[in-house]
């Protein structure tokens, strides 16, 4: 109705599940050139570094446009679906989680404040890898601090290197990901800033043409 169309279209069902997902658009933002090209580059690291892990989940929209509170979006969703998660899987979505910052110091180097989700987000998958999902050097350990507190000081000490060294191979997998594909990376994202939204298929044609 909002468009004055008679039918309900792919576009129209696209646009739905990410306004659930992460807002409407809001190309009312005023967003200046350079940070334009910062978002673009930053979903696309996201985007690479996804569809490099293997196991991944498929990338679905990788979109420069501003909805909700974020800048830019990269939607990857499970071809099916899954009730439990390997450790590879987790450590796919962490690499790629980080992707971003991996393109804004790659191209740009600098990092923004752009990727504090992507942190939130990878550090609470790697503490629940150490303190819930026994797949650290910890052990195969549940470690829950009661209202109290009563993790040793020693025990908080490991969890939080732990933790780091997962974070760390995450960003650093991200990376190397992109440095090997910097090029396909410089274009896809130049492509982005002028379309400003590609879907998966447009995605790998470019990432995997010969």
């Amino acid at each position: 109705a909002r468009d004055g169309q008679a039918t309900i279209n792919k576009y129209h069902l696209d646009e739905s599940s990410l306004r659930v997902m992460a807002g409407p658009e809001r190309k009312s933002r005023l967003i200046t050139e350079a940070e334009k090209a910062i978002i673009a580059y930053h979903e696309v690291g996201h985007a690479i570094v996804m569809r490099s892990m293997p196991g991944a989940d498929p990338v679905q929209k990788v979109s420069a446009i501003a909805r909700g509170m974020a800048l830019g979006i990269t939607v990857q969703a499970p071809a099916e679906d899954r009730y439990l998660m390997r450790r590879s899987e987790l450590l796919a979505k962490m690499a790629g989680a980080m992707g971003g910052r991996a393109a804004e110091q790659i191209i740009f180097g600098d990092i923004t404040t752009g990727a504090a989700q992507d942190i939130e987000y990878v550090t609470n998958i790697a503490r629940r890898m150490v303190c819930e999902f026994g797949m650290s050097s910890i052990g195969n350990v549940s470690i829950k601090a009661d209202g109290e507190g009563s993790i040793s000081p020693d025990m908080a000490a490991k969890i939080d290197a732990e933790v780091g060294v997962f974070i760390e191979q995450a960003y650093e997998t991200a990376l190397n990901i992109l440095n090997e594909k910097k090029e396909r990376l410089i274009a896809i994202s130049e492509h982005l800033i002028q379309v400003e939204t590609i879907d998966g298929s447009e995605l790998d044609e470019m990432l995997f043409a010969a």
